[in-house]
């Protein structure tokens, strides 16, 4: 792949200061065994900023386009235009990085290059000189667009854009304050608008290109096999077909018009073709190799230039091998440290607990129910006495108060499985309402008390959809009123009891996920048409929905969250709005009393209620408190074989001294008095307790998700994406001892931009949006923030500034300039991208140069979720273990995850740990990856991730030999998290 060339350089604000390397690490704790490097770390990043620069040699799906006279080459690099001669050498940055610039064209005379950026919430055409200067943007407006080229007497751009019947082409003459004209349609490209929770792009007209004497156009439809055709400009004619592929990017055409040439892949074939608009057949000029799929450029002797491989290629007529056109591009990093937040997880102070759920006030207002620490309580908003009504270690949650007040409705998997109960409220008795096969959520009543409306899993849990059902409270009898809707929000119920309503994802396209959360309006029976409702119009998005209540009172106001605060406005059952107004500047999971005179809501640390009739809102004190639970008892563990990761070998046979849920001391086997209860495992292996770095958690998946983590060894989870108060639920009823689960280490929602994609995404597309995102994950203790594929790249270097200055780490899809602006880790090896393509691997999966150096010499950690990709297929697989051994080779630091649910809860760490095995990498590695890396990269390195005296006893005890064969981390005897023993296998 390229040799990596790295060079350091700080910029110091005094002379004398240690010059050292530095990415962002934890340097507000020691930890045991801390280097003289790390303090100088600390002392460096006192005196000015850590800066690398990175040489990138090879690109990862980059794109190339040469100029007319063939002088100058422009390179699309990790969202960055590069200028080069045609020959090859040194780059030279064109463009900002936070524009995120792509794909682009060049005009026919040479004067301008047109391409498309990702900022300020969408993808806008813009035009720049060919030496970076009038830099101009095109497109404006909330509709993506992207994908330009240039109309024959460069007078005008050709692109494609969203604004109506998904992707269609659309021209725009250069001239000031010009109106763009429409020049394909739905009808005509086959577009259909998705419906399903999950869909592929079909009948997008994408790719748009005229020929050369202006007579016919040319552009890609989307679907299973991509199509380039071709019709007349000046007809609606169909177009014909002249080649197809399962992937294919931006045509140009032959000088001749007679034929155009094309980059794309056939199954996993790359390929680069000239296909022919007389229905002959296509000529194939490049055959295998991974082709990214990009326009290709036709240079003045016949020659195709083309992206492959990393590399700039060049294909003469009917050669057999192309050429390369080498080049190096350098990028700045600031890697300076800064204070990570500082945990002490044996402390057992009190405190007032941050995860809770579902406040609702009873129907006169005076009360109020909600979930916290693992139960169910109810407090006087008058007193402010709190009393807990559930005390159990099952999960209780979401209640919901019927509106005689008689009864409280809520989830509960005291049966099982998670279903709808009722709590009568005057005796305490319980009563199971529903008994489905999929984990029921988030149950409201009816204004009549008669029914409940609530959702059910589907498409594995409700992180990736559910439907809306009612249950008959008198016979248990249900109705589906819905098709599987992608992450809805709880429902709410009109004040006639004839209409039901969630906040729901409206997609803008089928050939990109991310939509904009609206009001969807369904009727109660499951018969007749729903209705959208955008309050906030069409094109912006209602804030987060999964776990989010819209609430609907009895005189017909709803009130909703869009960019943080809570607005009211006039809903009737129809979906007729009224004139809107503003509750609370932040705030959400909003309550109405049954009368409609009060709401409570939740704003981070804070419960407040909101008085109709006088306008005044104040913050009640009502949360309970709870302490982290230490274990009593003490153990010694004699252990036969114990695994120290830091030597990367075994100690043989000795004793792990366990007291108060710390390892004291480990001790040669039998040399010292027996502490506390003997664990034999003196014919077993001892391994620190295994660390899940990517997960999404359902909380209604109920305590049998604990025993599932904990059968496959795991005792601490990094989640990195859900609803923030329920993440937080979590991680205080495991560290209160009230749920058998895992220690949590919690993002909260995925903050991304203007469009969301899924139920726990954000919306956060402004700085000033930021500033209150980050707020929140400060006031709830979260243990990272996630910043997600539509955030832009100036909101997201706010986000990572103001994330460092509360000691939180900042994680995410991308790579470049995430990095160079400090964000601290990267979730998986592909993945996501709002481009539609991932600039960290190909379609193939293969990661080149750029993208191991920018992640081997920035420090960031990485978690590169390998496994998943068995479902693209073992050639997949196999390119990201190429990548995987290369940046690990290279001193980069990865740990390891696994996006469950996508894939198995528990298991499927085994078989990501097992790919790294498969890849060459030692088995003491993989271990470490799970291990102390893993809980390096959370903040714990000191406390977790190692059989050591001081760390807690996070501990796996397996029947066979890890190191032999990584496949034997499946082989669990016994757990203990926090020196108190969990799990041990059935007999």
């Amino acid at each position: 792949m390229g040799e990596i060339n790295v060079s350091y350089k700080m910029r110091l604000k005094s002379a004398g200061a240690v010059l050292v390397f530095a990415s962002a690490v934890l340097v507000g704790c020691s930890s045991p065994g801390e280097t003289a490097e790390t303090e100088s770390k600390v002392e460096a990043s006192a005196s000015g900023p850590v800066l690398i620069d990175v040489e990138m040699t090879e690109g990862t799906n980059m794109s190339a386009a040469m100029s007319p006279d063939g002088s100058m080459l422009i390179l699309a690099l990790q969202g960055v235009l590069w200028s080069l001669p045609a020959e090859g050498g040194e780059a030279t940055a064109l463009t900002p990085a936070e524009l995120d610039s792509h794909e682009p064209a060049w005009s026919p005379d040479g004067s301008l290059i047109a391409f498309y950026t990702y900022a300020e919430n969408g993808f806008t055409i813009w035009t720049m000189k060919p030496d970076g200067s009038d830099l101009t943007q095109r497109t404006f407006g909330p509709s993506d667009a992207r994908y330009p080229s240039f109309t024959p007497d460069g007078s005008s751009l050709l692109y494609s854009a969203d604004t109506e019947g998904g992707y269609q082409v659309w021209s725009l003459t250069l001239e000031e304050d010009a109106e763009p004209k429409q020049l394909t349609v739905a009808d005509e490209t086959g577009y259909e608008t998705p419906l399903t929770p999950y869909f592929s792009g079909f009948g997008n007209a994408v790719y748009p290109v005229l020929s050369p004497d202006g007579s016919k156009l040319a552009f890609v439809i989307d679907g299973q096999m991509d199509a380039l055709v071709v019709r007349d400009i000046d007809t609606e004619e169909k177009f014909s077909i002249a080649y197809t592929a399962n992937t294919l990017g931006a045509p140009v055409w032959a000088p001749d018009g007679e034929s155009l040439f094309i980059a794309g892949l056939l199954g996993r074939e790359g390929l680069v073709t000239q296909a022919f608009t007389d229905g002959s057949d296509a000529k194939l000029l490049v055959e295998g190799g991974d082709v990214f799929p990009f326009r290709p450029s036709v240079l003045s002797d016949g020659s195709v230039l083309y992206t492959a491989d990393g590399k700039v290629n060049v294909i003469a007529p009917d050669a057999e091998a192309p050429t390369n056109i080498d080049f190096s591009a350098t990028v700045e990093l600031n890697r300076t440290p800064y204070k990570r937040r500082v945990y002490d997880l044996t402390s057992t102070e009190a405190k007032p607990a941050l995860g809770v759920i579902d406040p609702t006030l009873s129907p006169d207002g005076k009360s109020a129910v909600f979930t916290a620490v693992g139960d169910l309580w109810m407090a006087d908003l008058e007193s402010g006495e709190t009393k807990q009504l559930t005390d159990d270690d099952f999960i209780d949650m979401s209640p919901s108060w019927s509106p005689d007040g008689s009864s409280i409705a809520f989830v509960s998997d005291r049966g099982g499985k998670s279903d709808v109960w009722l709590l009568e409220v005057a005796s305490g008795s319980f009563t199971q309402l529903t008994d489905a096969s999929r984990p029921a959520n988030s149950p409201i009543w009816s204004p009549d008390g008669s029914s409940i409306a609530y959702l059910s899993d589907a498409l594995i849990t409700i992180f990736l959809g559910a439907t809306v059902n009612i249950v008959d409270v008198s016979t248990g009898s249900e109705t589906v009123i819905s098709e599987p809707i992608f992450g809805p929000s709880p429902p709410a119920w009109s004040s006639d009891g004839n209409t039901v309503l969630v906040v729901s994802r409206l997609p803008q396209t089928n050939r990109f996920r991310e939509g904009y959360n609206a009001l969807l309006l369904m009727p109660a029976s499951g018969e007749g048409e729903t209705k959208w409702v955008a309050p906030q119009g069409m094109d912006a998005s209602l804030g987060r929905r999964q776990w989010n209540r819209p609430a609907w009172s009895s005189d017909g106001m709803i009130v909703y969250r869009y960019q943080g605060a809570l607005y009211m406005a006039p809903l009737t059952a129809d979906g007729s709005l009224g004139e809107i107004s503003l509750v609370a500047e932040a705030g959400e999971n909003p309550n109405w009393s049954t009368d409609g005179t009060k709401l409570i809501y939740i704003d981070g640390a804070d419960i407040m209620l909101f008085d109709r009739t006088t306008g005044e809102t104040s913050t009640l004190d009502i949360k309970p408190e709870w302490h982290r639970d230490m274990p009593d008892e003490d153990y010694t563990i004699r252990a036969g074989h114990m695994f120290d990761v830091a030597a990367g070998e075994y100690l043989e046979n000795v004793d792990i001294i366990v007291e108060d849920g710390v390892i004291s001391s480990i001790e040669p086997a039998g040399t010292a008095e027996l502490v506390g209860t003997l664990v034999d495992a003196s014919d077993k292996y001892v391994i620190p307790g295994l660390i899940e770095s990517h997960t999404h958690q359902s909380i209604t998946q109920g305590k049998a998700l604990g025993d599932i983590w904990f059968k496959y060894g795991i005792t601490t989870v990094r989640e990195t994406g859900d609803d923030p108060y329920h993440a937080v639920e979590r991680r205080e009823a495991a560290d209160a001892g009230r749920r058998s689960a895992p220690r949590v280490f919690t993002a909260g929602p995925l903050n991304e931009g203007a469009r969301v994609s899924y139920g726990v995404s954000e919306t956060v597309g402004t700085v000033e949006e930021a500033a209150n995102s980050v707020r929140l994950s400060t006031e709830l203790k979260l243990d990272l923030y996630k910043s997600y594929v539509r955030q832009d790249y100036t909101v997201q270097k706010e986000v990572i500034e103001l994330s460092h200055g509360s000691g939180i780490p900042v994680t995410g899809h991308e790579l470049y300039p995430a990095v160079a602006n400090g964000v601290d880790q990267m979730e998986h090896f592909g993945a996501t991208s709002r481009r539609g393509y991932s600039l960290k691997s190909s379609l193939n999966g293969h990661s080149y140069q750029d993208v191991i150096a920018l992640i081997s010499q920035s420090g960031m950690y990485v978690t590169p979720t390998l496994a998943m990709g068995k479902r693209a297929g073992s050639e997949f697989v196999q390119a990201g273990q190429d990548a995987l051994v290369e940046i690990i080779e290279n001193g980069g630091k990865i740990v390891a995850g696994t996006d469950s649910p996508f894939v198995p809860y528990g298991a499927s760490l085994h078989d990501e740990l097992a790919v790294y095995s498969e890849a060459g990498v030692p088995n003491a590695t993989v271990l470490k990856l799970a291990t102390s890396q893993a809980a390096e990269a959370i903040g714990v390195g000191d406390q977790l991730g190692q059989i050591a005296p001081g760390y807690l006893a996070d501990i796996t005890i397996l029947d066979a030999d890890p190191l032999a064969d990584i496949a034997n981390t499946l082989s669990v005897s016994e757990v203990m998290k926090n020196g108190e023993i969990v799990y041990t296998k059935p007999e």
